[in-house]
């Protein structure tokens, strides 16, 4: 359909809706996740310099703002821009806190809600959802790490479990309101979602990571904050409780801070004693090398054609076409990352110690970003039923006013304007894992065995952490090392 047939029915459309303020053209036609693409391909082939020469600028006004910032800051992350990537994230806090205070007074959502019953979802404002929060802040506190601000780091860990916290609360009463407004049978909502259920796994909601709580309790580690440090170990447990790492964390820190009942409980629980991680605790000439890996890019949402049972003023059943946002049922295979230490005698000798080493999931990305859509499908879903009725509503008018050209032009909108939301940050990576292991002290080299990045120096200080965050996306590779 030609682009200004497109736009000449949405003016009509526009011009006969009364009280309506100017619908955000911007976006109303596009595929998100399709525009990104030669982003991501340029990134999985190794050139993040060009990819950020054609991401989208965040421009204030724009329903993608948010996305933006957060893109634009991921990027500039990967590039080791750290004052950019700060920046960027430090613009996008700005915004979310700006709509949180406009969200009190609910000031300028009526026009967008009312937009979005005669166009589709991306006419709203992005608002990045919690789990997209959280891995912003985590992001920001490792901005701050790469800086030696571990103070900065702290608050941005906060911040992070502070969202994930409102989430926890906000989850069941949004879940309850959204499938009591939106008028479906709740097994249909269910049936709906079900191609989502091999994405999500076991993954308890679409809002809480284990990773950003375990980044969260090293820093709070690093700096001598136990009992916090402890805390948010345990949060991490229990949304992830299979990473061998942070059972020995928890054991660890138990014992450290006499938790006898809780090791009671976790010893059951896990396969490794309290004993046997104190008994291998580092020596006086030991550190800690702990290393943050992410692998891949996370999957882009796709277009999905569903059928809806909605119910006409005469009480007739009908099923209405709508495109929905999902995921192909398909995902991409994660693998651990195998690490070798040698220690290095000067520069151009080096002897292995023997210690070859691989990480654990801490948090499936995909797993989360599609749960946190099958959460969202009950409000989607109220809103494709509000917006059915609606441009059923704008149809009849047209036809009345404007004879079989209206009808005709109505038709025509209502297919151009059913467009999936498929907007969500696409520059996450797909999975998250770590490893934690003690180290001699001195100057070593670090060999990746399963994958093509390069050989690292890294110098391990006795009874510190040394922090090293591998990031791996296609031929896209780096390596930054810090120590806390």
């Amino acid at each position: 359909m030609p682009e200004t047939l497109k736009k000449g029915a949405v003016f009509c459309i526009a011009t006969l809706l009364s009280g309506c303020a100017s619908i955000q053209l911007n976006n109303l036609f596009s595929d998100y996740a399709t525009s990104q693409k030669p982003v991501r391909a340029a990134i999985n082939a190794g050139n993040v310099k060009s990819a950020q020469s054609m991401l989208e600028q965040p421009t204030a006004g724009n329903t993608n703002y948010q996305l933006a910032m957060l893109e634009q800051g991921r990027l500039a992350f990967l590039t080791e821009d750290t004052k950019q990537s700060q920046w960027w994230f430090n613009q996008s806090y700005r915004a979310l806190e700006n709509e949180r205070a406009k969200a009190k007074v609910r000031l300028g959502k009526g026009v967008e809600k009312f937009n979005t019953l005669v166009t589709n979802d991306n006419a709203i404002s992005y608002q990045p959802p919690a789990y997209e929060q959280s891995m912003m802040h985590s992001y920001q506190a490792l901005n701050y790490v790469f800086q030696h601000d571990l103070e900065g780091a702290l608050v941005e860990v906060r911040r992070a479990n502070f969202v994930q916290e409102q989430a926890l609360k906000q989850y069941e009463d949004e879940l309850f309101e959204a499938s009591e407004s939106a008028g479906i049978d709740a097994s249909y909502i269910n049936n709906t979602a079900a191609t989502l259920n091999s994405r999500v796994g076991d993954v308890k909601n679409g809002f809480q990571n284990a990773y950003t709580f375990y980044l969260s309790g090293l820093l709070y580690e690093a700096a001598g904050e136990l009992n916090d440090a402890y805390i948010d170990y345990k949060r991490a447990i229990e949304i992830y409780p299979e990473n061998e790492y942070l059972q020995r964390d928890i054991l660890r820190l138990g014992s450290v801070l006499g938790m006898q009942t809780d090791l009671e409980a976790f010893e059951k629980q896990f396969s490794v004693k309290a004993s046997e991680v104190l008994s291998a605790k580092p020596t006086a000439n030991e550190g800690q090398l702990v290393v943050i890996y992410e692998q891949g890019l996370v999957d882009a949402k796709i277009e999905k054609s569903v059928r809806l049972p909605i119910f006409t003023s005469n009480n007739d059943m009908r099923f209405y076409s709508v495109s929905i946002p999902s995921y192909s049922a398909r995902s991409q295979s994660l693998a651990p990352l195998t690490l070798s230490v040698q220690e290095t005698a000067d520069s151009n000798t080096a002897k292995a110690n023997g210690l070859v080493v691989n990480t654990q999931p801490i948090v499936n990305v995909q797993a989360l970003v599609a749960k946190q859509l099958q959460d969202s499908m009950p409000s989607m879903l109220s809103r494709q039923v509000l917006r059915l009725v609606a441009k059923e509503q704008v149809r009849r008018k047209l036809s009345k006013e404007a004879g079989d050209v209206g009808n005709i032009l109505a038709g025509i909108y209502s297919m151009a304007s059913e467009r999936a939301d498929t907007r969500s940050w696409l520059t996450l990576p797909a999975d998250v894992q770590i490893l934690r292991a003690n180290v001699a002290a001195g100057a070593h080299s670090i060999a990746f065995n399963n994958v093509n990045i390069a050989a690292t120096e890294v110098k391990i200080v006795p009874g510190k952490i040394t922090l090293m965050l591998v990031t791996k996306a296609g031929q896209f590779s780096t390596v930054r090392t810090v120590t806390l």
